[in-house]
């Protein structure tokens, strides 16, 4: 239990770093609506169980061995956080001329619940060191020949918790005075956004750390 409980804790600071993660779930619930954004907080979640999944398995064991997969995976990833950056800053060149009633209705039209779940899953899965952070936390706390009961604790704990987190950043920024905000100040938002994805996508793609 007490090894849980750390596990908790490590896993609680890593998702409060803001990170893709974060501004897709807050541009979600910005731009879009409440259930939009936890649609693409579950489609997250989801993700960070498929990483915690394979990092349990061992798959990380296989990255070291055959290296330049993890940097096709993180070439791949950066290439996907590139072209959602591209695509917010071609949004807020559009909006800098629209009012705030026309963004409003653009932004709650733009995608479907179902889009914003695998957008929200392969913004997680774009970043491959994710299974490195998986591997090494989990190194912390449970044995490879652990139970299976203890995995599937391990597993539920980090699903249930990164669920919760990315839901609650949906609910508070898709509050109406969050809503409000985005429409005074939509141009320098998606801008901002935008360069943030970007940036993270070139540090995979030039990082071979």
């Amino acid at each position: 239990m007490t090894a849980l409980l750390s596990i908790a804790l490590i896993h609680f600071f890593a998702l409060i770093s803001p990170g893709p993660d974060f501004f897709f779930v807050t541009q979600s619930a910005i731009r879009q609506s409440r259930t939009h954004a936890l649609f693409a907080a579950l489609g997250i979640s989801l993700s960070i169980l498929v990483w915690a999944i394979l990092a349990i398995s061992g798959l990380h064991f296989l990255f070291q061995k055959i290296a330049w997969l993890q940097h096709v995976l993180m070439v791949c990833g950066g290439l996907y956080l590139l072209y959602l950056g591209w695509q917010m800053l071609k949004s807020s060149l559009k909006t800098k001329n629209n009012t705030g009633s026309q963004i409003q209705t653009e932004v709650h039209s733009d995608k479907s619940h179902l889009s914003l779940l695998f957008q929200g899953f392969f913004t997680n899965m774009a970043n491959p060191k994710a299974l490195v952070y998986f591997s090494s936390v989990f190194a912390l706390a449970i044995q490879s020949d652990a139970p299976l009961s203890a995995q599937t604790s391990l597993l539920g704990l980090i699903w249930i918790e990164s669920l919760l987190w990315f839901s609650l950043v949906a609910v508070f920024f898709s509050w109406h005075k969050m809503t409000q905000y985005y429409q005074q100040f939509a141009k320098w938002i998606d801008g901002v956004t935008g360069g943030i994805f970007i940036s993270f996508g070139c540090y995979l793609i030039l990082g071979r750390e």
